[in-house]
C-alpha cells in the first residue's frame, strides 16, 4: 500500500484541535469519539466502567475482537490505531466513584466535556462538576417512548457556564423523564446520526469563531433529531411525518433558582438573557388589554369622589 505524506493525510486534522473528555464510551460516546478523532480533536479522554458484551455488538463501534475488554481503553486503542495523530486514552472507571479532585482535574483539563451515559445521576453530577470548573458541556441522549420501549428521537443539549444557558438540571422539567434511561437497548434511532451532530456541537463550542459554530443558534440550546423510522404516537406531535428531520429549541430557565447553577428565569448574567429578562418583565407588568391598571383605577375613583362631593355641596346651597 502506498503511503501518503503525513502533511497530506493529516492536514485536515490540524485545522480543528482541542481536548475533549467523554464520560461514557457506549454506542453514542463511542461513535462520537471516533468522529472527533476523525475531524482532528486531540487529546481525547474516555471514561467508562463497563466491558463490551455480546449484546453491545449491534450498536457499538468495537467489534467481536474486543469482547470482554473494558470499553474505554479498547476504544482509545482503536482510535490511536486508526487515527495516529489523536492522543486518546481510556480509563475504566465510574466517574461518580472517582475522588472529587480527580473529577475536577479531568473536567478542567478539557475544552469541552461530553456526558454520554445512560445514568441520570452521572449526567447530573457531570453537569455540576462542569459548572464548578467552568467548562462547556454537551449531553447527547435518546427519547424512549414508554409504550414501545424503543428510542426514535435523539437529543443534544449543550450548556455554557456562568448561567449563559440553562444547565442540565435546569432542563429537567423540560426534558422527557425517560430521555436518558434505557436508551441504549433496542434503539431504532440512528445513533451514528446523533453522534455526528453532537460532534459538530462540540466543535462549535470548542471553536466559537469557526464556521461550524453557526450550528449553535444563540436563542436555542438543544437540537432534536428524528431518524428514518416511522413516528410512534408518543413523538408524532413533535415530528408528525416520518423521515429525517430536526428541530432546534430554546430550553427555558426554571421559574425558581436551579440547585445546580442558581440560574432562574428572572435573573440574567449575559446581554442576551438580560434582554430576555427585560422583555419578560415588560410582558408580565404590562396591563392586560381592556382592563385598567391600578393607577388608572385609583385616579378614576378619586375623580368620582370629587365630583360626588361637589354635587353634594352644590345641593346643600340650593
Amino acid at each position: 500500500m502506498t503511503e501518503l505524506p503525513e502533511d497530506r493525510v493529516w492536514a485536515r486534522h490540524r485545522r480543528r484541535t482541542g481536548s475533549v473528555l467523554i464520560v461514557g464510551a457506549g454506542a453514542a460516546g463511542g461513535f462520537l469519539a471516533e468522529e472527533l478523532a476523525r475531524i482532528g480533536f486531540s487529546p481525547l479522554r474516555l471514561i467508562d466502567p463497563d466491558t463490551l458484551e455480546v449484546e453491545n455488538l449491534v450498536r457499538h463501534p468495537l467489534g467481536a475482537g474486543a469482547l470482554g475488554r473494558p470499553k474505554a481503553p479498547a476504544l482509545a486503542e482503536k482510535i490511536r490505531r486508526d487515527f495516529p495523530p489523536c492522543d486518546s486514552t481510556g480509563l475504566r472507571a465510574d466517574f461518580l466513584a472517582l475522588p472529587a479532585d480527580r473529577q475536577r482535574t479531568l473536567v478542567g483539563d478539557a475544552d469541552v466535556v461530553v456526558a454520554a451515559t445512560d445514568s441520570a445521576a452521572c449526567q447530573r453530577h457531570v453537569n455540576r462538576v462542569a459548572l464548578s470548573v467552568g467548562r462547556p458541556a454537551v449531553y447527547p441522549a435518546l427519547w424512549v417512548d414508554p409504550r414501545i420501549r424503543d428510542a426514535e428521537v435523539g437529543e443534544i443539549l449543550w450548556v455554557l457556564p456562568g448561567r449563559r444557558t440553562p444547565c442540565y438540571e435546569c432542563a429537567a422539567a423540560f426534558r422527557r423523564a425517560a430521555s436518558d434511561t434505557e436508551a441504549a437497548r433496542g434503539a431504532r434511532v440512528d445513533i451514528q446520526l446523533v453522534s455526528l451532530v453532537t460532534a459538530h456541537v462540540v466543535a462549535a463550542l470548542a471553536h466559537p469563531g469557526d464556521d461550524v459554530s453557526a450550528i449553535l443558534d444563540r436563542g436555542r440550546t438543544a437540537i432534536y433529531l428524528h431518524g428514518f423510522t416511522p413516528t410512534s404516537a408518543g413523538v408524532r406531535p413533535v415530528f408528525p411525518t416520518s423521515g429525517l428531520s430536526s428541530r432546534s429549541v430554546r430550553v427555558p430557565f426554571p421559574v425558581r433558582p436551579c440547585a445546580a447553577c442558581r440560574g432562574w428565569r428572572y435573573v440574567a448574567t449575559s446581554e442576551a438573557s438580560a434582554a430576555d429578562e427585560a422583555g419578560e418583565r415588560a410582558r408580565v407588568e404590562r396591563p392586560r388589554p381592556g382592563r385598567p391598571s391600578a393607577v388608572v383605577f385609583a385616579a378614576l375613583l378619586l375623580i368620582t369622589m370629587v365630583l360626588f362631593i361637589v354635587a353634594v355641596a352644590e345641593g346643600s346651597h340650593t
